[in-house]
């Protein structure tokens, strides 16, 4: 059970700010929010007077342990704006679905008791202030002004009824200072015309007003916006006298008239993180004190050119004299905050500084009155433990079936990257895509292992939907450069219409056991097993000789530990239970069957470029594979189809396989792949003649496993959501 309860008290005020850390990425990922703000937003006093009261409020669970925390407030000027009464999320941070769970529902009913008719977060206090959740890049640390969140932040909002709306990004621009101004942003002669002002220290008091005239103009028109006033602006500039760059604060005059302006500020992020949002009189001192170290990094907070003057080139003049200002301080990267997709203008100064998107962002929105709530007799609600939702329930079918990831995101991944987005597109459609930062991109260059691994999770998809009472139709259209791969259809499943689909033969239950094994195999499937094994999911299956697996895998496991993809593998390695990600995704030692001595050699091998090209040029490589492709002897088989198959045809490829390995599971036998062997070319091509040689005609080997029963049950891989 969890409860939602107001901070009233200076205890509760302290756990809303001492917010433990749900996720180990946090302390080095995150950006909190400033202590100072957020005891303002408590006290009702400051600029923050002008909203609605801004109430916080922690959730709890039945031991009293904090598993989230939001406010709740509302704003007229917003609401004028979206003509909508809007009840806001702000400070949004929770441990898990359930927490979050009890927060919306909480929210709706103070959302009904208000008269608001849509909940708007996470927003502190407002969109154009800061707030927003990431939706990509999450292996990437935020920075100042930026939102940050895990994995699970977004599939847990979507999973509640709430939308996506003002999608955008963040951006990162690295090595600016080798940039030359005149070559990235030329002067035109219309330039001489216009007066470049410099931000001054002394005289930011009388300068403020000039950036606010700017801004709101700038800005007006952005459906998420609303005016600022003077003491907001005061309010949120407190302090950056101290600690400005003079060279940063730009803006440029037109017969007199200010017209385009850009401010960026030295990247504090460390700082803020070290302090954990605390800024006392004391930290303060210690800031000013080594405020030197911030000179690396630089955060755009804003930029704009107010109408009238638009399409005559003043942000690449503007542009011209701050990267002139970056290279003078010193600064190397530039991080800047959100834009909103379709805001090209935008995006093209920073393309042309060699920028590119940083985390995808967006804000979430739903309608109020789809709460499935409860009060007790305090008027707080209390929400009942539930990942998933009932059968019954009157949610959108693909809120129920994303609600249940922790079923379907059993779905097996090379190197457990658990690379696929889903997206709701309407109450009965998913989009199926990927994240890019999730890509093997020198391992599977080919998307080959990508797009068995997103077929496998239709698969896992259809089981979960038929747990749900629903049917899933997958339609697939690859688009690389959007990085979508189908479309999942969902509808009420009927026993009488509906034709027989692989699905309908596996239960969730199966879907949970199902793991790979590196451990001994006690006995192994025979070619009559693999056969029958093959025909129960449909899928056409080659058993391969063990003298030929003998031979190839010494080279091919060589390539793995010290070639190309060698980096790579040891990104999504997590050896030691003290890796921050060890509990989320990638291989672990335990996975791997590695003792820990061969476990500390292996992450030695893939963090050292050096180490591996002295093996490689002394070929004593190949002696480590030899001693690391040893493995428990198991039936070798592989998943074989007709050469050349495109993006689409592997999808339902990867349905398929999985099936098979279910198949394989329910007869006792569990998988050892052995991906490394098609991932070299060379042993790949001695495969492909092998298989077609064997069946007479030309063949291509997809994938590769061993198959035998292990003496003990193998370690459960970890994932994003369960």
């Amino acid at each position: 059970m969890m409860q939602v309860r107001r901070v009233r008290t200076r205890a509760d005020l302290r756990a809303f700010l001492r917010l433990p850390d749900w996720d180990p990425r946090v302390a080095s990922h995150g950006v909190p929010l400033w202590h100072s703000s957020i005891r303002l937003w408590w006290s009702g006093k400051g600029p923050h007077r002008r909203h609605g009261p801004v109430e916080l409020y922690l959730v709890r669970d039945h031991t009293g342990a904090v598993r989230g925390r939001t406010t709740l407030h509302t704003d007229a000027r917003l609401d004028a704006k979206l003509g909508e009464a809007t009840l806001l999320l702000g400070a949004t941070e929770f441990a898990d679905r359930e927490a979050l769970a009890a927060m919306v529902g909480y929210a709706v009913r103070q959302a009904r008791s208000r008269g608001c008719t849509r909940l708007l977060g996470p927003v502190s206090l407002l969109p154009n202030q800061v707030g927003g959740v990431i939706t990509s890049g999450f292996d990437k640390p935020g920075f100042l002004d930026g939102p940050w969140n895990p994995e699970h932040y977004p599939a847990d909002w979507e999973a509640l009824g709430f939308e996506r709306t003002w999608t955008g990004a963040t951006w990162r621009c690295e090595d600016v200072a080798r940039l030359d101004p005149d070559s990235v942003f030329p002067l035109q002669p219309s330039d001489d015309a216009l007066i470049v002002r410099r931000g001054n220290r002394r005289h930011l008091a009388e300068q403020l007003p000039i950036l606010r005239r700017m801004l709101n103009a700038s800005f007006a028109e952005l459906g998420y916006y609303t005016p600022i006033e003077a003491d907001e602006l005061e309010a949120a500039t407190d302090g950056l006298a101290h600690l400005l760059d003079e060279r940063l604060l730009l803006w440029l005059e037109r017969d007199g008239e200010p017209v385009a302006f850009v401010l960026v500020v030295p990247d504090l992020t460390g700082f803020v993180r070290s302090r954990r949002g605390r800024m006392s009189p004391v930290d303060l001192v210690a800031l000013m004190a080594t405020r030197g170290r911030y000179r690396r990094d630089a955060v755009l907070i804003i930029k704009g050119t107010v109408p009238d003057a638009r399409g005559l080139g003043l942000m690449r003049r503007l542009s011209h004299e701050l990267l002139v200002g970056l290279r003078a301080g010193g600064y190397r990267n530039l991080s800047v905050t959100f834009i909103e997709d379709d805001n090209s203008g935008s995006q093209s100064q920073f393309v042309a500084m060699g920028g590119e998107p940083l985390h995808e962002t967006c804000f979430y929105t739903r309608p109020v009155g789809l709460a499935d709530d409860d009060d007790d007799e305090e008027g707080n609600l209390v929400l009942a433990a539930r990942d998933d939702l009932s059968e019954g329930s009157d949610a959108p079918a693909t809120t129920r079936l994303l609600a249940r990831g922790a079923d379907w995101g059993r779905a097996p991944s090379a190197h457990n990257t658990q690379p696929w987005r889903l997206r709701p597109v309407d109450e009965r459609t998913l989009a199926l895509g990927w994240h890019a930062d999730r890509e093997l991109r020198v391992g599977d260059p080919t998307r080959r292992d990508l797009m068995l691994s997103l077929g496998a999770l239709t698969l896992a998809l259809k089981v979960v939907a038929r747990d749900l009472g629903l049917s899933a139709d997958v339609s697939w259209a690859v688009d690389e450069g959007r990085h979508e791969a189908a479309v999942v259809h969902l509808r009420e499943f009927s026993p009488s219409g509906d034709a027989p689909n692989p699905a309908q033969g596996w239960t969730v239950a199966e879907l949970q056991s199902r793991r790979t094994s590196r451990a001994a195999f006690l006995r192994q499937p025979g070619d009559e097993d693999v056969q029958d094994l093959a025909a129960e999911a449909g899928i056409e299956l080659a058993r391969l000789p063990d003298d030929l697996i003998e031979r190839l895998l010494p080279a091919a496991t060589a390539r793995t530990l010290t070639g190309p993809a060698a980096e790579e593998l040891g990104s999504w390695l997590r050896l030691t239970p003290k890796d921050a990600r060890h509990d989320l995704d990638g291989l672990s030692a335990e996975v791997l069957g590695l003792s820990p001595p061969q476990a500390a050699g292996l992450q030695l091998l893939t963090g050292s470029p050096h180490l591996r090209r002295l093996l490689g040029a002394s070929r004593l490589d190949r002696v480590v594979a030899a001693v690391s492709a040893v493995r428990p002897r198991g039936t070798v088989v592989a998943l074989c189809a007709e050469p050349g198959l495109e993006l689409e045809q592997l999808g339902p490829l990867g349905e398929r396989l999985l099936a098979t390995w279910l198949a394989g599971q329910r007869a006792g036998w569990s998988a050892h792949p052995l991906s490394e062997l098609i991932d070299d070319p060379r042993t790949a091509e001695a495969l492909h003649t092998h298989v077609s040689i064997a069946g007479g005609r030309p063949r291509q080997v997809y994938a590769l496993w061993r198959w035998g029963a292990p003496g003990a049950v193998p370690p459960r891989s970890p994932r994003l959501r369960d």
